[in-house]
This record gives structure tokens, C-alpha cells and sequence, in this order.
């Protein structure tokens, strides 16, 4: 009687629990559903200048008329405040570190970063800067988006799942979200710089030119610069074997987890000039590498409006949510894109300290400067606040110490708000080539390399936003601005930034690699360019098309390059480690070995053999190194040799295998490589019992996520988030894809030739999952299909009146 009674309450606590679950999931179908934006009709907005309308294809691309730029950016804000305005919000709030206001103690770590930077303040300082003109078009744009939340039927639905309330648009946030693209980019406390002056410090200089050559051996430039590698650090500089690393014996490469990716946030871009095309336009293809999240970075639209001499002007591509116009694109005249250069924009600086006051004084030319102690207040969701304290110099804020205990201070472009500006959007108005590069010069904005073509046939690239010009030393590393005789004297002029035009014929192309050589690359510096690999095979695919008239599926071919060139050296090796013999049968070993030996050089989801190349690679980087950088991790926890371009000296490594690089208890270099092997075999052993199972694809799922989903449980989160779909592809490859990172964007155009252009984005252009639009042209990015550049037949339409 008992059990029967527990029973029927266990059964109705059940029933309890499911109802409550299928209220719970009714109700935010039901809040999801009243977000949704009205699409068709008309709408009041308050501060257009005339009436206009914002379309939508079948795909939900946005198509905007107005009669001129104004009221075009105007509702291009209504499309951005209608479908994307949570994105938005996520943007300003980053920057600003605010996040903690919607997330709570969650959010707090970013906020802590972030708010030292006191980038609300800045993005007023720039609002008070900007050109009168540039100011009418945020304030336009942000009346769009204030009139685009405000169609709403509810406020969009994340603010229901938070508890919180949207805040209206502000000209001020289009700033925030360039400072958050800025975060993105960039190591806002020069990371790279103070790795470099560890690795110095702990083994000298020759050693950070052998493990991070800023010119290499096999680099892929426009000038052909190349270098061979340094010689190998001498046992004076480090010998392992007097036991300085101490490893157990019995497994000395198990306690290395595989080397982390080296992962660069950057981009492809490359352009051929008209005359090797049919129509004799120049061709150019771009697909930026961004964290790939729901929605995306991105939003499509074509904006067609009257130019002040009453022409009629298209420009259409992509624009970013939170800001005006079309970053990147075509407007007929030219087309462009970005990817991140990766140039150095900020200075280590160390600080001498006075020692009559150590404390609060230190030297600036010769005089005494006091520090400035900052205190910054996060407020959480609750109401709650936290102060976030900082030391500022008049360089910047302490952000480290070097291994000897000097502090150091961070000179940024980006603590000035000189550094930013929206001469970008007039990218979009630019008749040519010529009139592109001039732009670019002024541009204040997250530096990119900046890649352009005109319907005339020219190319070229150049560099955007502020670049210093640095006085008295490289930046390389750190050094002392104590004496007045270094330091920056402003920026680099047009004149004194790198430029290069096309020649008929010729093709430039990033794979955010070192593309200049001398002077040069002297006054733009290094900040973490990409091994050369990815870019040398880009190099290749456009050599191979030489005479021939190219067409945009010939370039979409190449973003879809799957071919690992970089690999086929370490396949090579692992062959012949497999091969010799180990004096007993092993059917693993000779099966993996027949694997690699069949192997179609590709990073194909359906690999095995490319899996266990990669992990090979990456388990040995990591056996092979962890050794040799111990002390300038311990003597620096924050030190990652991943941030170096250590490939060409690990491959030397292995070629020529010093001794004294070698830690026991090897004493062979063949035995290290035989132990990582062995362990290679083991550790896919134990995740499935057939060898020809361990595919790249299953590694390489599409991990595309959307913010709440992490909070949301089950079938409810998972809705929000694209499907975990195989993925070929790798992060050395022209087709860039890893689970969290990959391809934001593919597009091939020329100008005045868009018909025939394609593009392609991962997710959709809603942020609203019961969107048609919130998955639409997913399936055909991960497919890779050239769907069209332009928008399609337009199957919505609304109306914005005065």
C-alpha cells in the first residue's frame, strides 16, 4: 500500500514537472512569437526626411529606398533595430562593460577587462570630433533603430528570458560597437609583445628570431621577401639534458596535452585585375574569420537612394549591426573587403619609478610624472556594484611586469579617440580605386588589410586605421620612454603608409601573413601576422589561374580549398616514424600507417587520416616545446608559446635534431617521436574502437551558438543554436572553419558586374529563431553553394512614412 501510494505521488509529481515544462516552453514560444518584427505595411517614423521603404527578399536581405543617404541610413537603422537590435545591445554593453547589468556576476570578468578602458567616455570624446556630416548620419541611423525597436509588437524576446528592459539607441553606441570590433581584433594589454619579451629575456633575442621569425624562410609576400631561418639556440642559451625539465620516465609525453591551435583572427582576401577577367572589371573575393555565433557579426543589404546631384546610387554587401552603412561590398564602381592586419598599434612601455616616492612618482622625459589610480564601478543585475581599480601612467595602464619585475605600461592607438572616425562608410561613395585608397589612408577604425577593385579593372591593397610612427626603436619590445630620445611622434602619414597597386596581371591576396619587406614593414611592425601557410597556398591557386580570364567560381574555389599543403611534410614524417620497426606487432600501427599513406592530402570531414596528421603535428609541437619554454613559463604565467610562429622551427627541430634540445628521458629524437605515436594510437583507441572512425568531421563540428542558449536548457537551447553539422576545413586551409571560428562571410563581385557575383553567411539575418529568416542561406554557406551576391525577388515590403 505504501510502495502503490509513493508511486501515485511520484506520478504526479511527474506530471507536475512535465506540465510546468510545457507551460515554460509555451510561454517562450508565445514571448518569441510577439517579437516578431511587422515586415509589410506602413510605419510612422518620426525624423525621416521622406518617405522610404524597407524590403525583404525570400531570404529576409534587406532592400532599402530613399531618396537620399540620410534617410537611407535611417532605414537601414529600422531593419538593424527590427531584427538585430539584441546583437546590438550585446555590442555597446561589451565595450563599454556593461554586461553585467543584463547577465550578472556571469558577465563579470568581461566587464573587469574591459572597463579599465573607459570607453563610453572615448566614444563621446569622437561623437564631439567627428564632421558635422558624419554626426547627421548617426543620428539619422539612430533614429531609424530607436523607430525599428519601437515597431515591436514586445521588445525583443531575450529582455524576457533576462528580466531587464532595452535602452533606446544612442549616436554614441555606433561608437561602442567599433570599440567592441576593436576587442575582437585586438589584445587591448599588448599580449604578443610582452611573450616576445619573455621569451627574450629568458633565452635572448636569437632565440625569439629562430621560434618567431618576423621574416621567414618560406613566407608568401608581395615582395618576396624571405629569410632563412636563425641558427638554433646553443647549449650556452639552453641545454636540456643536465635535467633543467625533470619528466617522469615511464611517459614522458602524456603529461603535454596537444600544442592549442594557433588561431588568428583575420581573414582571406585576394583580387585579380580586369585583365584577366571577360568584362574587364577587377574581381575580388573576401571571407573575414570572426567568432561564428547566432546571429551573425553581419547583415545583409542594398541601399539605393539619390545622390546630392539627384543620380541614383546602389551600394550593397554587408553591413555590421550597431553602425551605418555598408562595410563591406559593391556600389558598381568599386568593391572591397578587410582582413585583419594584425600590425603593431601598441607599446609596452616600462616604467622608472622614482625612488624618492616609488610609490606614486615616475620618470617621463626626465620630469617626475605622478600615477594615476582609477577606479571604475560595475553595476550587476541586482543593483549591486563592484570597483574595478587601475593604475595609469601617461602612456597608459599597467597592464604587466616584465620577468625582472619592471612594470609596464600600454601605449594604445585606441586610448586616443583620434583613433576612430567613420570615414569607412564613404567607402561606399568612392568612384575608384584611387579615391578607395585615399579613404582607407584616413580611416579610423580597427586596422585592417583593405583589398579593392574597380570597374575600370585596377586592384590594390592598403592598410586602414591609425598607425604610429614610432621614433628611436622597432616596437618589437618593450623600452624605456624615460629619456625623451623613443616614443611615437603622432601617426603615419599617407604618404609614409604602404601601398600596393596591381600591375595588369598581377594578383595581391592575405591569408594574414607578413605581406611587405624594409622600411616598410619597420614602420607598420608585427603584432602576430599568421604563419605563412594558408596565405603561400592562396599564392598558388592564383598562379595557377595566370593567363587564363577567371570568373567568380574560380575564386570561390579557392575559399573552398580543403587542400592541406601544410600538412603533407608532417605527414611524411609520421610515415616514417610509423615504419620503423618497434620489435613487435602492432595491427593499430600498420593500420594507421596504411591511413596516412592513402591520404588525399585534404582536410575533408570524412578524414581519418587528416585528424591523426593534425593531431600528430600538434602533439609533437607540443612534446617537443612545452621543454624548451618551461622556464619562460615560470618565470611568466601568462606566456604562450602558441602566440609565436614556431612551425618552421619545429620542422628544423626534427630535421636536424639537436641533442641539447632533446628532454630526457629521451635520447633519441626518434624516440620522442615514436612515444607520441604510441600515444597518438592510444588516445583514438580510447575514443572508438575502429581506427577509420576517428574522422576530422566529428572534430570539426560547427559549434555556432547562440548567447542564451548556455542558460536556456534542453530542446529550448537548442533550438537557438545551427545544428552541430561536420565541417571540412581547418584554420592552415583557404577554407577556414574550426567548431567556434570560420568564415563570417564568402563573397566574390566585381563592380558593375553584381548579377554575377556570390555571397554566402552562416546563420540568418534575424536574430528571432521563429523567423523564416533565422536559419535562411545557413545550409548554403556550410555547402559552400554560389548563391547570389544581389538580393532576390523582394517578397515583403514596408513603408516608413514622416
Amino acid at each position: 500500500m505504501k510502495y502503490a501510494r509513493a508511486l501515485k505521488w511520484i506520478g504526479i509529481i511527474a506530471c507536475v514537472v512535465v506540465l510546468m515544462a510545457l507551460l515554460g516552453a509555451t510561454w517562450m514560444w508565445n514571448r518569441i512569437e510577439a517579437s516578431l518584427p511587422v515586415l509589410d505595411g506602413e510605419l510612422t517614423a518620426p525624423g525621416i526626411g521622406a518617405t522610404a521603404e524597407v524590403a525583404r527578399d525570400e531570404i529576409g536581405v534587406a532592400v532599402i529606398t530613399a531618396g537620399n543617404r540620410s534617410d537611407a541610413m535611417y532605414a537601414l537603422g529600422v531593419a538593424h533595430g527590427q531584427d538585430r537590435f539584441f546583437q546590438m545591445d550585446l555590442s555597446r554593453r561589451n565595450a563599454a562593460g556593461r554586461l553585467s547589468q543584463l547577465f550578472g556576476e556571469a558577465a563579470l570578468p568581461l566587464d573587469r577587462a574591459t572597463v579599465v578602458h573607459r570607453f563610453s567616455d572615448l566614444s563621446n570624446q569622437v561623437l564631439a570630433q567627428l564632421p558635422p556630416a558624419q554626426v547627421a548620419l548617426l543620428q539619422a541611423y539612430t533614429a531609424g533603430v530607436n523607430t525599428g525597436l519601437q515597431s515591436l509588437p514586445q521588445t525583443p524576446w531575450e529582455y524576457a528570458v533576462l528580466r531587464g528592459d532595452p535602452e533606446p539607441w544612442e549616436p554614441r553606441d555606433c561608437v561602442l560597437v567599433f570599440y567592441a570590433m576593436v576587442l575582437e581584433l585586438q589584445k587591448p594589454t599588448g599580449v604578443y609583445e610582452q611573450t616576445l619579451s619573455t621569451l627574450r629575456d629568458v633565452m635572448a633575442e636569437a632565440s625569439v628570431d629562430y621560434f618567431n621569425p618576423v621574416i621567414g624562410p618560406n613566407d608568401s609576400t608581395f615582395d618576396g621577401t624571405t629569410r632563412p631561418l636563425r641558427a638554433v639556440p646553443s647549449e650556452r642559451i639552453l641545454d636540456l639534458r643536465p635535467n633543467e625539465v625533470i619528466l617522469e620516465p615511464e611517459d614522458s609525453v602524456s603529461r603535454f596535452e596537444p600544442a592549442p591551435d594557433r588561431l588568428t583572427i583575420g581573414s582571406n582576401a585576394f583580387v585579380v585585375t580586369g585583365a584577366q577577367t571577360e568584362h574587364g572589371a577587377g574581381l575580388l573575393a573576401g571571407d573575414p574569420h570572426l567568432g561564428l555565433k547566432v546571429p551573425n557579426t553581419w547583415y545583409r543589404a542594398q541601399l539605393n537612394y539619390g545622390l546630392e546631384d539627384g543620380s541614383p546610387h546602389r551600394v550593397e554587401g554587408v553591413s555590421l549591426p550597431g553602425v551605418p552603412g555598408i562595410i563591406i561590398g559593391s556600389n558598381g564602381h568599386i568593391a572591397w573587403t578587410h582582413t585583419n592586419a594584425t600590425v603593431d598599434t601598441g607599446d609596452l612601455v616600462p616604467i622608472d619609478l622614482n625612488q624618492v616616492a616609488p610609490e606614486i612618482l615616475y620618470y617621463v622625459n626626465g620630469e617626475s610624472e605622478e600615477f594615476e589610480e582609477r577606479v571604475d564601478v560595475i553595476t550587476l543585475k541586482n543593483g549591486d556594484t563592484e570597483e574595478v581599480e587601475s593604475t595609469w601612467t601617461i602612456h597608459g595602464p599597467i597592464v604587466a611586469r616584465t620577468v625582472r619585475g619592471k612594470s609596464l605600461a600600454h601605449k594604445w592607438t585606441f586610448h586616443d579617440p583620434a583613433a576612430v572616425n567613420f570615414d569607412v562608410l564613404d567607402l561606399g561613395l568612392a568612384r575608384d580605386v584611387d579615391q578607395a585608397l585615399a579613404i582607407a589612408a584616413k580611416s579610423g577604425m580597427p586596422n585592417q588589410n583593405m583589398f579593392v577593385v574597380d570597374r575600370t579593372g585596377a586592384a590594390a591593397w592598403a592598410l586602414t586605421g591609425k598607425l604610429p610612427k614610432r621614433l628611436g626603436y622597432d616596437g618589437r619590445f618593450p623600452v624605456s620612454w624615460t629619456f625623451g630620445d623613443r616614443g611615437w611622434d603622432g601617426y603615419l602619414t599617407p604618404a609614409e603608409r604602404p601601398v600596393r597597386r596591381a600591375a595588369p596581371g598581377e594578383v595581391l591576396w592575405s591569408g594574414n601573413q607578413r605581406k611587405v619587406g624594409g622600411e616598410e614593414l619597420a614602420r607598420i611592425g608585427d603584432d602576430g601576422f599568421d604563419e605563412p601557410y594558408r596565405a603561400a597556398q592562396i599564392e598558388s591557386r592564383l598562379r595557377d589561374l595566370a593567363g587564363q580570364t577567371i570568373e567568380p567560381a574560380d575564386l570561390l574555389a579557392i575559399q573552398l580549398d580543403n587542400e592541406a599543403f601544410w600538412a603533407k611534410r608532417w605527414a611524411e614524417l609520421l610515415k616514417e616514424t610509423l615504419r620503423q620497426p618497434t620489435g613487435s606487432a602492432e595491427p593499430a600501427r600498420t593500420e594507421l600507417l596504411a591511413m596516412v599513406e592513402s591520404w588525399d592530402g585534404r582536410a575533408a570531414l570524412n578524414s581519418a587520416a587528416y585528424r591523426f596528421i593534425r593531431r600528430w603535428h600538434r602533439s609533437l609541437a607540443s612534446a617537443t616545446l612545452e621543454p624548451i619554454f618551461a622556464k619562460s613559463r615560470s618565470r611568466d604565467p601568462g606566456f604562450r608559446y602558441s602566440r609565436l610562429r614556431y612551425d618552421e622551427a619545429l620542422w628544423e627541430l626534427h630535421r636536424d635534431e639537436p641533442l641539447h634540445l632533446l628532454a630526457p628521458p629521451h635520447r633519441r629524437w626518434a624516440d620522442l617521436r615514436q612515444s607520441v605515436a604510441r600515444q597518438l594510437i592510444e588516445e583514438a583507441r580510447d575514443e572508438s574502437s575502429d581506427l577509420t572512425d576517428y574522422t576530422w568531421g566529428d572534430a570539426n563540428r560547427l559549434s555556432m551558438r547562440h548567447p542564451l542558449s548556455y542558460a536556456v536548457p534542453g530542446f529550448i537551447g537548442q533550438f537557438l543554436d545551427m545544428t552541430p553539422d561536420q565541417q571540412d576545413g581547418d584554420a592552415r586551409v583557404p577554407r577556414v572553419a574550426r567548431p567556434t571560428h570560420g568564415a563570417s562571410l564568402r563573397f566574390v563581385v566585381a563592380p558593375g558586374q553584381e548579377p554575377d557575383g556570390i555571397m554566402q553567411l552562416p546563420g540568418g539575418q534575424s536574430g528571432n529563431p521563429l523567423s523564416p529568416y533565422y536559419r535562411a542561406g545557413h545550409q548554403a554557406w556550410l555547402r559552400g553553394d554560389p548563391t547570389p551576391f544581389q538580393p532576390g525577388e523582394v517578397v515583403h515590403r514596408l513603408k516608413l512614412n514622416p
